[in-house]
């Protein structure tokens, strides 16, 4: 299914959609930040790339940044309205995010060199959960417009909205393939939030078996290897790896929304009061933000 996006200056469209900006990425690469060194595994790295997330110190959830080793903390927005699902655009020079200005969920961009704020997709009902495309040319999102939560692909700059799922139940989260071809996203279509991937171009989505029964927030590493995801277990949230060549699933911490490094090795998640890097290889972990209220959503820039 494509749907037209119109101005919603004409009222009887009542699933009229609307980009009010076209994105244009970035080219300025992000620079390395200083050594960090991951307690307990006696490692000093050099990571690269930046991070957004969301912070209720102020009361409120606002969008933040940071660079990847917790330095140059930034609030983005500030306007005492719910604010989350931060993207960090793959080159990091913009964050993408759900915003509530106009009292709906709505796509918002925030270009980092200016602080500049501008709505990019508009529709009737929920627009949450925008994920760039590895090139920054086009956002898959959560579109709830046609009935109930689907998944929907659109091109920076076109006049088109593409269905990517067509289901009974509620999709969320989508996640990008490294080559763009495929969409990952949590799905509770059976009764239960599971893992599915489908093609980015839309069709016939197939489960993946991760090994746990309640999954969500999935992420695909840069590599293309590994899927970060969160999973139910014990009462609580912890952080997992599948790795698609051996099938097998390990869990890394207790915590929530992880997001790959640029090196495919380390990743960033919340534990709720900070964030924490943590090596996916040796188990070591270190926190780089917390003083800012509850922490949550972070996303890591592709370099």
């Amino acid at each position: 299914m494509t749907s037209k996006l119109f101005s919603m200056r004409i009222p009887t469209l009542l699933i009229g959609l609307l980009l009010a900006l076209a994105i244009q990425p970035g080219t300025a690469k992000a620079q390395a930040v200083k050594e960090l060194v991951i307690e307990g595994g006696g490692e000093s790295i050099q990571l690269s790339g930046k991070i957004a997330f969301v912070a209720k110190r102020s009361g409120h959830k606002e969008i933040y940044s940071c660079r990847a080793d917790g330095s140059e903390v930034r609030r983005l927005t500030n306007d005492a309205r719910l604010n989350v699902s931060p993207a960090m655009s793959p080159d990091g020079n913009s964050v993408a995010h759900t915003g509530y200005g106009s009292g709906y969920a709505d796509i918002y961009l925030i270009k980092l060199s200016s602080g500049s704020r501008q709505r990019i997709v508009k529709a009737p009902g929920t627009n949450s959960g925008a994920a760039f495309s590895p090139d920054g040319r086009r956002i898959a999102l959560t579109m709830s417009f046609v009935g109930n939560p689907d998944i929907f692909v659109v091109g920076i700059g076109d006049s088109n909205a593409k269905r990517i799922t067509h289901t009974k139940g509620g999709e969320t989260s989508p996640t990008w393939s490294p080559d763009g071809r495929q969409i990952a996203y949590s799905s509770d279509t059976s009764g239960r939030p599971l893992i599915y991937i489908s093609p980015a171009t839309g069709g016939t989505p197939r489960r993946l078996s991760v090994g746990y029964n309640h999954c969500t927030e999935p992420n695909w590493s840069p590599d293309g290897k590994k899927l970060a995801l969160n999973v139910r277990k014990g009462g609580s949230y912890s952080v997992a790896v599948y790795d698609f060549a051996s099938g097998k699933t390990h869990l890394i911490g207790r915590g929530e929304d992880p997001s790959w490094a640029p090196d495919s090795r380390r990743l960033v998640y919340s534990t709720g009061r900070a964030l924490v890097i943590a090596d996916t290889q040796s188990g070591a972990t270190t926190e780089i933000v917390s003083n800012l209220g509850k922490i949550s959503e972070p996303s890591w820039s592709r370099r």
